[in-house]
């Protein structure tokens, strides 16, 4: 009789063992954390290196561009190879103020769609302002 006494309280242990288990590892941080947003993982956007990699000369637009500001109007002004044999292309930067800048973007010389175009340094004097961050 004893014996089954201990049995039964084994077992009312353990029931009770595996009923608060689940709740202990939920507390503890069992969970797994909600994947990132996409909108998380992406780069910041680059409006006018789009526009200027992705129009033909003599397109022009009034863009917003966290880099530049707000209300930069873009002149898309050609195609050209660079002295070391990149596929480039420049564009004429206008801001609400009156500054202006040139700007150049490349990337290898037949590269195709496979490599993404990258702004060359602004370093061609003052230009346009940069935006208060």
């Amino acid at each position: 009789m004893l014996a089954i006494r201990r049995f039964r309280l084994a077992a009312v242990l353990a029931l009770c063992a595996l009923c608060v288990l689940p709740v202990l590892l939920a507390a503890c941080g069992g969970r797994q954390q909600p994947a990132p947003q996409a909108q998380e993982q992406a780069l910041p956007a680059k409006p006018i290196l789009e526009f200027m990699t992705s129009n033909p000369a003599g397109a022009s637009a009034v863009l917003d561009d966290p880099e530049f500001g707000t209300g930069i109007r873009v002149v898309v002004e050609g195609l050209f190879t660079s002295a070391s044999g990149e596929e480039c292309r420049r564009a004429t930067l206008l801001s609400q103020h009156g500054e202006a800048e040139v700007v150049i973007a490349c990337r290898p010389a037949g590269s195709g769609d496979d490599v993404a175009w990258q702004m060359a340094p602004r370093i061609w004097g003052q230009g346009i302002a940069r935006p208060a961050q």
